[in-house]
């Protein structure tokens, strides 16, 4: 197991997004931080390390690549 399966296997997609204030809605639905106009929850969060996925951009992936993209990283800096 490599350094990212550890961190996709302890930190969890709510961990992460309550960590940087976004606020997760029903059935883990919340407004896509990625895309601008998103006036309904389009981003889907999964359960323990099944990442994420937003309806409206098509952008998805794991806790990894959130970060990624929300501080707009590479991995090694993610």
């Amino acid at each position: 197991m490599g350094m990212s399966d550890e961190i996709k296997a302890m930190v969890t997609m709510e961990d992460v997004c309550r960590h940087y204030g976004l606020d997760i809605g029903r059935g883990g639905f919340m407004r896509c931080p990625f895309h601008s106009g998103d006036r309904t929850a389009s981003l889907k969060i999964y359960p323990g390390d099944r990442g994420w996925h937003c309806f409206g951009c098509h952008k998805g992936g794991s806790v990894i690549n959130f970060v990624m993209e929300l501080f707009n990283l590479n991995f090694k800096q993610a």
